[in-house]
């Protein structure tokens, strides 16, 4: 028998069985008129909450993260209704429910879009190689490394590592269209960047806000790119050549970008009118349904730029979850990281991760069976050898 994804009636089943404890029937998204990330049962899936209890991860004693000896010191324990995840750190907590799963069951846990921000599957990336492949596309890729366009310091672009292109899951999107009728499907908590370089989330885009440009000259091979704010071109290649200098001298992030104009638009003979257009918002409006949705991260930076032209912040938070095994019972340990280079918060007691349910054939042994280690785990569970 095929494994099947099933659905809200079967969740509310087996969760008043005892499958989730405690169950919302519901998907909640206010509690006591304040809006908050949802949680409680869906179409497809169940939403769990995180408890207030973190294990924030510090590195001040240059700690080696080893599953086989993880080292506590360098987990600061701490309570509270909301927890400050540090840049490019992890937090771990615990599920607030409790989870008894059927020995015909396993469980697969996604991040909520709450927190990644996400594109449709078809959304396109500008690379640096010339292709501008989509999200889905770059996801199914396995082992190839992407270089995209960033936003460094002083508002310089510049190119960077694109990491962990990933599905994760299913949420509304917003449709903006811009003025070289490219159009971008977004979480409607997406963040653009303004043409002054401030930040503003997809839903409060209006018609005529200007959005800051990727203009690229040439091919390629000799294929140069305007810097929004002093005005200037830059050669790719000199800014690939400045990533690898600052993998191996590790440069201080506030001087890596500290390039001469190195030819300026004077001198190339280029016109005000002759700048394409692509970052002047035409309309937005809402898609009808959920769909799929995607993101990637962008640890040195904390955005990228997408092929219809315009500058996006990364989808920063990645929640990472052993798939549930049929007969695991448990509170479930959440690893939540941080992929942006700035601090991210994240809530207790609000929606974290969607657990999708598929229901096959028993296993010969299930997890009770076999008296796995994490077996009736309570509290935030650290790694077990």
């Amino acid at each position: 028998m095929a494994a099947m994804i099933k659905p809200d009636w079967w969740i509310r089943h087996e969760a008043l069985k005892g499958m989730i404890d405690p169950f919302e029937d519901r998907l909640v998204r206010t509690a006591n008129n304040v809006g908050v990330i949802s949680y409680g049962l869906s179409s497809f899936g169940y939403d769990l909450r995180a408890a207030p209890e973190w294990r924030i991860f510090v590195n001040a004693f240059n700690t080696v993260v080893d599953p086989k000896a993880f080292d506590i010191k360098s987990l600061v324990e701490y309570e509270g209704e909301s927890c400050i995840i540090p840049p490019n750190s992890f937090v771990l907590t615990r599920s607030v429910e409790y989870m008894r799963i059927p020995e015909d069951v396993m469980v697969i846990a996604l991040g909520k879009s709450s927190y990644a921000r996400c594109f449709s599957a078809d959304t396109r990336v500008a690379l640096v190689d010339g292709r501008s492949l989509s999200l889905e596309e770059m996801a199914a890729s396995e082992d190839e490394i992407f270089f995209g366009y960033s936003l460094g310091a002083f508002g310089r672009v510049m190119v960077t590592m694109l990491e962990h292109p990933r599905y994760i899951g299913r949420d509304n999107l917003l449709e903006i269209t811009l003025d070289n009728n490219a159009k971008i499907h977004a979480t409607p908590d997406h963040l653009f960047f303004k043409r002054d370089g401030q930040s503003i989330e997809a839903d409060k885009l209006r018609a005529g806000m200007s959005l800051l440009p990727l203009y690229r000259y040439g091919t390629t091979e000799k294929e140069k790119v305007y810097q929004p704010f002093s005005h200037d071109l830059a050669a790719t290649s000199q800014l690939k050549a400045a990533w690898h200098l600052r993998q191996t001298k590790h440069h201080d992030s506030s001087n890596q970008f500290g390039f001469k104009h190195q030819v300026s638009e004077r001198s190339l003979s280029l016109k005000r009118s002759s700048v394409p257009l692509n970052h002047k918002v035409v309309s937005v409006k809402a898609l009808k349904g959920e769909h799929d949705v995607y993101c990637l991260s962008v640890p040195e930076t904390g955005n990228f730029a997408l092929e219809a032209g315009v500058f996006v912040h990364n989808c920063g938070i990645v929640a990472n979850v052993t798939p549930l095994e049929p007969g695991w019972q448990g509170h479930v340990t959440l690893e939540l990281s941080n992929t942006t280079p700035l601090p991210a918060k994240v809530y207790a007691n609000e929606g974290i991760v969607q657990l999708l349910f598929f229901q096959g054939e028993r296993p010969e042994v299930t997890y009770a069976d076999r008296e796995g280690k994490y077996q009736g785990q309570t509290g935030v569970t650290l790694p077990k050898l």
